[in-house]
């Protein structure tokens, strides 16, 4: 083991001897974390939103139900009543709007939402039968979240007050029958536009409370909460694939020979390079989150729209997470060591190799946001795995029993990798 930790800390000292490695290891990608930190963190919402509306009752009630919900959410625009001159709802030459064709729009991302209010909605509503609104949406897209909310806001406060109004008119005219249809229907709107009106002036509320330990939802979080662990996952990865032109330079200088002339085996010479890079993965790991949480801190005392990185409720889960991406990578770089002959064939594959894990694997961009097939072929990388753990931990209170699959699978690549490295290893 002397033997293995010497070749180790001897390879670790004169990485560190290079200015240039110290700045590419830590300082570069601590830039991006927060650069990408503050532009994740999205303080405000999108400023317009388009949704597609395909009203086939076209009656007061429906105007009203639509009028609501433009109210209830004034980023909405709703396509194509709304639309600009501009052609903000991008409809073009056409401003009819068929459900075949906002389908259409709907998965090419032109609409976040489609709205279908059914014809005979009115008469269904006052002749207290049961009446459905159709809501499609992208689940691909971030925004529908909170269109959907708006929506179900305006049914909610929409249905109770029909409700009350309802309740209302029949408890009168049992008591005092109408003199005509005229009077009740007066007698009714009269009723919902009070109801409406208390609806909306919130008589009651209630007050959220976090728990004693829970984390303070925020948009830094979300933000940095991607950033910090995307970007050290990235720079380990190219960190430790680096490992495989290293060996190729190592052959040319003949330093990998000369260590066979000393007393070590074949196995403890690839063990320690093995275990230099592993380490390295892991120093580059931990000053990247231990950066995120203080650039976070400090950050938080000078704006409130800021908080501390939260890393999660189980720290052995996290090291474990970053362990097993640390190891799969550094696997994968000792397997394409031996498969490369070339400084310039290793350094443009493995810079392609590098640039496709990270975005392909949810570095860059959470994986919600990208198409369900490109989810299930992103997870070809590790980093996806790795990702899923760490969004586990952070921002789902996860534990270590939670990201275990992860873990898992990562390690599983790992030996995957390990077994054809070292079966084609060769120190000439």
């Amino acid at each position: 083991m002397r033997k293995i930790l010497s070749i180790t800390f001897n390879d670790m000292i004169l990485y560190f001897r290079d200015p240039g490695a110290v700045i590419g290891t830590f300082l570069i990608p601590v830039v991006f974390a927060v650069v990408l930190g503050f532009a994740f963190s999205g303080n405000n919402g999108p400023t317009q939103v388009r949704i597609d509306v395909i009203d086939n009752d076209n009656t007061a009630l429906s105007q009203l139900f639509l009028t609501n919900l433009r109210q209830a959410n004034t980023a909405l625009v709703l396509c194509p009543a709304d639309n600009s001159e501009d052609d903000f709802c991008r409809l073009g030459d056409d401003p009819a709007l068929t459900e075949e064709r906002s389908l259409g729009r709907l998965s090419n991302n032109d609409t976040l939402a489609l709205l279908v209010i059914p014809a005979g909605f009115e008469a269904s509503v006052e002749a207290n039968q049961p009446v459905s609104v159709t809501y499609r949406s992208n689940e691909n897209a971030a925004a529908p979240t909170f269109i959907l909310q708006a929506v179900q806001a305006v049914v909610q406060r929409m249905g109770g007050a029909l409700v009350a109004s309802n309740v209302a008119t029949n408890t009168v005219a049992e008591a005092l029958p109408f003199d005509d249809d005229a009077a009740r229907d007066a007698f009714r709107q009269q009723a919902y536009d009070e109801a409406a009106q208390l609806w909306a002036e919130n008589p009651f509320s209630v007050s959220y409370v976090a728990a004693a330990g829970a984390p303070q939802a925020s948009n830094s979080q979300g933000g940095f909460g991607q950033s910090v662990p995307g970007m050290a996952s990235m720079f380990v990865t190219f960190t430790v694939l680096i490992s495989a032109i290293n060996l190729i330079r190592e052959r040319k200088n003949w330093t990998l020979q000369r260590l066979t002339t000393m007393p070590v085996s074949r196995a403890q010479i690839l063990a320690g390079k093995i275990l230099m890079y592993f380490l390295l993965g892991m120093i580059q790991f931990i000053a990247m989150f231990g950066f995120g949480l203080l650039v976070t801190t400090i950050l938080s005392n000078f704006s409130e729209n800021v908080t501390p990185l939260y890393l999660g409720q189980d720290a052995l889960g996290l090291l474990l997470i970053m362990a097993s991406l640390t190891l799969c990578m550094t696997a994968l770089g000792f397997l394409m060591g031996t498969l490369i002959r070339t400084e310039m064939q290793g350094a443009a594959l493995l810079n392609l190799l590098g640039l496709s894990l990270a975005p392909l694997g949810g570095a860059w961009w959470p994986l919600d946001i990208v198409p369900e097939f490109m989810r299930v072929v992103g997870h070809i990388s590790p980093i996806a795995w790795a990702m899923d753990g760490f969004r586990k931990l952070l921002f789902e209170q996860g534990t270590l029993v939670s990201v275990l699959p992860e873990v898992g699978i990562m390690l599983a690549m790992a030996a995957v990798f390990f077994v054809f490295a070292i079966t084609r290893f060769k120190i000439e």
